[in-house]
């Protein structure tokens, strides 16, 4: 019998950004956005893609103050990623409404200055998945 391998994530988050006129600022709990930055500005995230998986097209969604996920557009190597790229930055938009119910029923206030949560999930792309259920499992390189 084979020993079971750990899988490994398809990509990692490795930072979180501002838009700003200047460029990019990083957020963290101490520098969280600001009403006019929520308003305007969209998200900027950079993922770290396994070097080893890195013939593989990716899968990504936003989960935003936990929110129902965002589909972000499915990306393909060669095309949408260009081939040896290691590091990938993408942004999202925050919702454009000032209440909203989260998959629990609470209220979020998406539009709010202050700390909100994000998640973002990635798995490999299979051409099967195309326009279906997108699977986050663990082995097939949720991050």
């Amino acid at each position: 019998m084979q020993p079971e391998i750990a899988q490994q994530p398809v990509a990692t988050l490795t930072g979180l950004y501002r838009g700003k006129f200047g460029g990019l600022d990083p957020l963290t709990i101490n520098t969280p956005l600001t009403r006019d930055e929520v308003r305007r500005n969209p998200i900027f995230y950079e993922l770290d893609l396994h070097p080893e998986l890195s013939d593989d097209n990716l899968i990504i969604d936003i989960i935003y103050d936990n929110l129902s996920p965002m589909r972000m557009l499915d990306l393909h190597r060669g095309t949408d990623i260009p081939r040896g790229v290691r590091f990938w930055p993408d942004w999202f938009d925050i919702p454009p409404y000032e209440e909203m119910h989260d998959i629990d029923g609470r209220r979020v206030y998406p539009r709010a200055p202050g700390i909100h949560t994000i998640q973002i999930r990635t798995g490999r792309r299979k051409f099967a998945q195309m326009g279906r259920v997108r699977d986050f499992s663990p082995a097939n390189g949720d991050g």
